[in-house]
């Protein structure tokens, strides 16, 4: 029986590199194959194409610029839509509000030359003292045009009578000395 491996006599020795046999004399060289000490690393495995997420950031990017410079350019653009409409309907706000409360001087102070020319003081206050007394209004909207150099606004509001009726009334006004006045047909 030459099964080295099942025999209880045989043993591998690995400062010989052989089999040997004790119960015989004869020895079997066994041949150890070894991998060289050098083998060529295989190739790296391909790099991974980044173009799709270098997109995705420049154009992420870019509407997140956009969108800050759209709020940021609305919120000016609000501002500045206010602060040119705000004066327009202080002056109104200021002309109903002396309307309100029956000072017919100081209503007449914001009437344009012109309508100040049509309706002298006396004649304005018949027209307002003629009229349902003024219990409360609210500024409901405003533009203001310019057109060949002659800047003017309208504003319009509800005005809440005494006897209830509400009107929507729309005021002219023109920039006069500075300020804004009412004019036209006040009231």
């Amino acid at each position: 029986m030459n099964d080295y491996s099942s025999s209880s006599n045989a043993f591998y020795s690995p400062r010989r590199s052989c089999l040997v046999n004790r119960g015989k004399r004869s020895v079997t060289t066994v041949v150890i194959m070894s991998t060289p000490a050098w083998q060529p690393l295989p190739p790296p495995p391909p790099q991974k194409s980044n173009t799709l997420r270098i997109v995705l950031i420049v154009v992420g990017s870019i509407l997140l610029l956009c969108c800050i410079g759209g709020i940021v350019g609305g919120i000016f653009l609000f501002k500045g839509v206010k602060t040119a409409v705000g004066p327009v309907q202080d002056a109104t706000d200021e002309f109903v509000t002396d309307l309100e409360r029956s000072d017919i001087t100081a209503a007449y102070a914001l009437l344009c030359r012109d309508t100040q020319s049509a309706f002298p003081q006396s004649t304005f206050a018949e027209g307002v003292n003629s009229q349902p007394k003024i219990s409360s209004h609210k500024i409901d909207g405003a533009m203001i045009r310019s057109v060949n150099g002659n800047t003017s606004a309208t504003v319009t509001a509800l005005l809440t009578m005494s006897t209830g009726f509400v009107d929507h009334h729309t005021f002219t006004l023109v920039k006069e000395g500075g300020g804004w006045k009412v004019c036209g047909s006040p009231y």
